[in-house]
This record gives C-alpha cells, sequence and structure tokens, in this order.
C-alpha cells in the first residue's frame, strides 16, 4: 500500500468485529513504529498490548465503571474545549455539527462503543516515564501516528481514544504497567464492522485556512 493510500484509509472505526490480531502482525507493527523520530533518540514510549482472556476481563471491568457512572481519572488529565484556543474549538464545534447530521442526531449506538471500548481486537496502552517534558509527548504523538499507519498499511483499522485511558489504576493492574510511567494514550486495533456509523469521515480544515508559506 501506498503511503498516502494509508494515510487517507485510516480513520477512526469505532465499532470492531472482535476478530483477534495475530501476535506476529502486532509486533511487526510496533516495531515497524520504532523509526518514529525523538528528541535526542530519547524513544521515551513502551507498549502494552491487551488482547486474549485479558482484554475480555479489562472490557468487562471498563463497561461495569461505566454503567456505573464511575468518572474517569486518566493520568492526562482532561481539559476544558475552552482551554485549546479559538482555532481548535471552532473546528470541535463543526466536528459536532458535522457528525450530529450523518448519524440523525441519534447518538445512542455512538455513545455505546466507548463504553464496550469499540469491540476492538486488540487495545494498545503507550506510557512515557512520569514527569517527561513535553518533548517527550511530541515523541509519543509521532510514534502513536506511525504505529496507526503501520497497522493501515497492513489492513488493519484504528481508533485513538480518551476511553482506552480513562481508568488508569485498573489498566495497570491487568497489564502490569509500573506506578511510574504515565498512561497516556490508548488505541483500539482490529476489523472494522459493517456498522453504518464505521463510515463517518470527520471534516479537515481547508488547506488555506491552516496553511502559511512565505518566500
Amino acid at each position: 500500500m501506498e503511503f498516502s493510500e494509508a494515510v487517507k484509509k485510516r480513520r477512526s472505526i469505532r465499532d470492531f468485529d472482535e476478530r483477534p490480531i495475530d501476535k506476529a502482525v502486532l509486533k511487526a507493527i510496533v516495531e515497524e513504529a520504532q523509526w518514529a523520530p525523538s528528541w535526542v533518540n530519547s524513544q521515551p514510549w513502551k507498549v502494552y498490548i491487551a488482547t486474549g482472556d485479558t482484554l475480555k476481563a479489562i472490557k468487562k471491568d471498563h463497561l461495569a465503571k461505566v454503567q456505573a457512572g464511575e468518572g474517569g481519572n486518566s493520568d492526562f488529565k482532561r481539559a476544558p474545549r475552552e482551554s485549546f484556543g479559538a482555532f481548535p474549538l471552532k473546528n470541535m464545534q463543526t466536528l459536532g455539527t458535522h457528525l450530529g447530521t450523518y448519524l440523525n442526531n441519534d447518538f445512542t449506538e455512538f455513545n455505546a462503543a466507548q463504553g464496550r471500548l469499540y469491540r476492538c481486537g486488540a487495545a494498545v496502552y503507550i506510557t512515557i516515564p512520569k514527569g517527561s517534558p513535553e518533548w517527550a509527548i511530541m515523541d509519543m504523538g509521532g510514534f502513536e501516528q506511525t504505529l496507526m499507519l503501520s497497522a493501515a498499511s497492513r489492513g488493519i483499522d484504528s481508533i485513538p481514544a480518551y476511553e482506552f485511558v480513562k481508568f488508569p489504576e485498573m489498566v495497570r493492574s491487568y497489564l502490569g504497567i509500573p506506578d511510574d510511567e504515565l498512561v497516556a494514550i490508548g488505541v483500539g486495533l482490529g476489523y472494522a464492522s459493517d456498522i453504518a456509523m464505521n463510515g463517518y469521515r470527520s471534516p479537515r480544515v481547508p488547506l488555506d485556512e491552516m496553511l502559511v508559506i512565505k518566500e
């Protein structure tokens, strides 16, 4: 698959068919993602992947917490949307309108997908050391994107979502993540189901609104 095809093919999938992903394929995806650039070659990321019975247990506990109305307590605290600034906030509002139109303003299935962790075939948790500088967070984002593009090139769909890291202590207990690591990013991998919701594509800002080239 050509690079540009992989970039355009990748989109956030909110319902997978729960087929497992071969362990060798998961290893290949992570190994390829390791070529992402990092500040002074720090490579601050570590990766923990839940599959099989471990993933089933995480999904069960996650859903129970959601249904009990338990609030999230992620290692990276959620920020009010207004704190992102005027330009990002406008994009968020555009997304809400666009998505509502696509779903005919029925968010029932969309919201339910979060509680079941999208029925992903593998849940990838990316960590960095506690106290890491902003540069490490930037590096981790590059690693995450490279991982998802590597998956896309192999016909594997993905979704990066807050929902995966909403209950970090629960995730730590299943995956043996040390207390000195931040459970920072969660990515669901798998094969998209044929549910209509998966056809959604979020809009992108017109190029001339976000790009400046000066000669």
